[in-house]
């Protein structure tokens, strides 16, 4: 059915209204908006738990496109987008196995398995995206899924509950304030948008693992989400063998940075082990609730990038100021010593030597280095080691390079410290502002 996305995004449970065609045969042009161009959409309701306030074009209200945006350029395929010969009007994509005969193979191969789009209309009858409409509740969302090449415009998609996208390396929703919503991922390597898709109005919203495994187990596994330019922000629960790329450049280099990238944020929830986040461009937060581990393994081992994970994206980034959050108890002991007490906190420089992830290494979208040797200012990586105060999490060293600041705590009592990467030290920053807790609604999971 055509759809109208008329109140916020993620503010509040989703509410699609008025009625359409098809998305197979409907005009998914748009209108004129008339005079002035700008809808007017219903105020969003109260935010939740920090979130942004949205509104019925984005998730947090970054974009209000005006009449002379419509319609908007890369929204519709090129080939497969106004309907003739009574063929589908379809997002970007791969939709025919043989393009010289038109033969819609593909888009019927992924309609027939996975599901179909619905036009996201405004409340003007402006089209200003896609949503994706599975067959089931929950969508195994693999094969014919790399067809969809994404589109300027949102594109929506909430794969369900118990959700899962896996098992191949180019997915792309291009431009625009994308969603994607998913509870299990594995064998993937996936971009929200890229700098070559276009960087305005890529705001993207990532939940990645919905539903919590109290037994110790990972749903988000041998998984990268590439997010590129703008500012993104991703909640990801029980992952391990996995990166969250939140601003590398070409494409997801490690060695590069999007310089279109702005301000992102990553929430890192439940059981983690061996993650790696990287921030890119801009001022970047990473927020990890250690002690909601059900810890199974020896090490938890994650690593930090404030920028990138490889040559000289390591120390290049400029202006930028990225925080760690650990959600530790705020009267945790900082210690500088190589043994850290159970409730303590290790901080450390080490020795400046490069030590390269060996399984990564031939792969560029991929490879980090763990201790990444000395900056061009004498910058070094810095090892943390947390152990918590009952015994129940003891992450072993981990490893933060090129970001400035580490926040002990949530909340009252909650202190920051400024880092010094090349001395290794921490130094206490008074008055500083915190970063709180945010949470999704949890409407986005249901």
């Amino acid at each position: 059915m055509g759809t109208k996305l008329l109140s916020s995004l993620v503010l509040s449970t989703l509410i699609f209204v008025g009625c359409g065609d098809d998305a197979g045969s409907t005009d998914g042009g748009g209108t004129d908006a008339g005079p002035g161009g700008d809808a007017s959409p219903p105020p969003p309701p109260p935010p939740a738990m920090g979130f942004p306030e949205g509104n019925e074009w984005s998730w947090d209200g970054s974009w209000t496109p005006s009449g002379g945006d419509f319609p908007l350029d890369g929204l519709f395929d090129d080939e497969y987008g106004d309907g003739h010969d009574d063929t589908p009007i379809l997002p970007p994509g791969e939709w025919d196995w043989d393009d010289a005969n038109d033969d819609l193979a593909n888009w019927r191969n992924f309609s027939m398995n996975l599901g179909t789009f619905d036009p996201l209309l405004d409340s003007m009858d402006r089209q200003y995206g896609w949503r994706f409409v599975g067959l089931e509740a929950s969508s195994d969302y693999a094969g014919p899924a790399s067809y969809f090449e994404g589109s300027s415009g949102v594109d929506y998609m909430d794969l369900g509950p118990a959700g899962s996208i896996h098992s191949f390396g180019d997915g792309n929703l291009a431009g625009g304030p994308d969603v994607l919503i998913f509870d299990e991922s594995y064998s993937l390597d996936f971009r929200t948008g890229t700098t070559a898709d276009g960087g305005d109005r890529d705001d993207d919203l990532v939940i990645a693992g919905c539903s919590p495994n109290p037994d110790g187990g990972f749903d988000i596994a041998t998984t990268t989400i590439h997010t590129g330019p703008g500012h993104d922000w991703v909640f990801v629960r029980d992952v391990e063998r996995a990166a969250i790329d939140l601003g590398n450049g070409d494409g997801g280099r490690t060695d590069t940075i999007d310089i279109s990238d702005g301000n992102d944020m990553v929430v890192l929830r439940g059981n983690t082990l061996d993650f790696r986040v990287y921030g890119g461009a801009g001022d970047d937060v990473f927020v990890w609730h250690v002690d909601e581990n059900v810890q199974t393994s020896t090490w938890l081992g994650p690593n930090f990038f404030g920028g990138g994970g490889w040559g000289d994206a390591l120390f290049s980034e400029d202006g930028g100021v990225d925080r760690l959050v650990l959600d530790i108890p705020t009267d945790t002991e900082m210690v500088t010593s190589p043994s850290t007490p159970t409730g303590g906190l290790l901080v450390q420089s080490h020795d400046g030597e490069l030590v390269i992830d060996e399984p990564t290494v031939d792969d560029e979208y991929a490879r980090y280095c763990v201790d990444c040797g000395t900056g061009p200012g004498g910058e070094k990586t810095i090892i943390v080691e947390y152990n918590s105060a009952d015994g129940m999490i003891e992450t072993g060293y981990f490893f933060l390079t090129g970001v400035d600041e580490l926040q002990v705590g949530m909340g009252e009592g909650a202190r920051v410290y400024a880092l010094d990467q090349v001395s290794g030290t921490a130094t206490l920053i008074e008055d500083a502002e915190l970063t709180e807790a945010i949470v999704p609604p949890p409407e986005l999971c249901e």
